[in-house]
């Protein structure tokens, strides 16, 4: 059977998509998905993967065009400001490494490091480096959860993953409200 059906390359676009809107809940279900057929989806790493480093990557960016706004530059060149951004310049891969696996802290540190001014091939290699440890790590554990799991429950997993998905998403919205009201 190939993997190219016209339903398995809806499934593959939503893959790749997912990480743009939430990450971890999109490499769950990719992980999930894959070893439920690992026959059927043998592309599925890799496209979550690209997924992932370009869900990433484009962040650094808004780091970067924030520069350009006074303000913005007056508050980076602070000593308190200046320490970190030499700290985040020094241990870059560690910084990019602990915001992978820590929640709610990739996005600020992916702009920072825009801002900071971290090169941005180094940064690329490094996002493409953290996010295939953490899509290898997150795969291993999916493929023996649902070993441990058995046939007759691994449709546990898909919900799971959609749960958490759910849960972010409603969380950052709820956030994003009381923000608004206030």
């Amino acid at each position: 059977m190939s993997p190219f059906t016209e339903s398995s390359l809806a499934l593959y676009f939503a893959v790749f998509v997912g990480p743009f809107i939430q990450e971890d809940g999109a490499v769950f279900i990719a992980a999930s998905l894959f070893s439920q057929n690992p026959e059927r989806y043998p592309l599925m790493f890799l496209i979550i993967l690209i997924g992932l480093i370009l869900s990433d990557i484009w962040k650094y960016w808004i780091g970067w065009l924030a520069l350009k706004n006074a303000k913005v530059y007056s508050v980076i060149n602070k000593d308190k400001i200046t320490k970190l951004k030499e700290k985040v310049q020094e241990h870059t891969l560690m910084t990019l490494f602990l915001a992978r696996f820590l929640p709610l802290t990739r996005v600020p540190i992916y702009i920072a490091c825009g801002l900071f001014h971290i090169p941005y091939g180094k940064f690329c290699i490094m996002i493409a480096l953290t996010a295939t440890m953490y899509s290898i790590i997150v795969f291993t554990l999916v493929y023996f959860l649902e070993s441990f799991l058995g046939e007759d429950l691994k449709w546990i997993l898909l919900i799971i993953g959609l749960t958490i998905s759910l849960i972010i998403i409603g969380t950052q919205l709820t956030k994003k409200y009381l923000s608004a009201r206030s």
